[in-house]
């Protein structure tokens, strides 16, 4: 988030919050493989490792703490998407040992330019039918 307080785009405030994502999971140890991995089926914001597990993460953000939840956010059609960029990225790497998993990130400004972060594993399934 800005911290000189300028109003920000929704772009920009997503942009921050992929960021502070990204850091996040840094601090904990993972391996970040792609941001903002684009293909014309779908985008994934981000793209890790966990340990033996390839992760797609799909990074939501808010203003308004306790405003929402993650169902409400990434619907069928966003999760056929990544499903489907996934597989492309998966065609073109290989699947490590532990297998994948679907992450949100949830990102709510506290005050200033702190963050409430939100990290759901396994957020959701994607079957292999849709």
């Amino acid at each position: 988030m800005n911290s000189n307080n300028v109003q920000q785009t929704p772009r920009e405030f997503g942009t921050s919050a992929e960021g502070a994502a990204v850091a996040y999971l840094r601090c904990k140890g993972w391996r970040i493989l792609e941001k903002n991995y684009h293909t014309r089926q779908g985008e994934i914001d981000i793209i890790g490792k966990d340990g033996d597990h390839l992760v797609f993460i799909e990074v939501k953000s808010s203003h308004h703490p306790g405003g929402w939840f993650p169902g409400d956010r990434i619907d069928e059609t966003k999760k056929k998407h990544m499903k489907m960029a996934a597989s492309h990225y998966i065609s073109q790497h290989e699947i490590p040992a532990g297998g994948v998993r679907f992450d949100a990130i949830l990102m709510t400004v506290v005050k200033g330019d702190e963050w409430r972060i939100d990290h759901i594993k396994d957020a959701f399934r994607v079957d292999s039918n849709g």
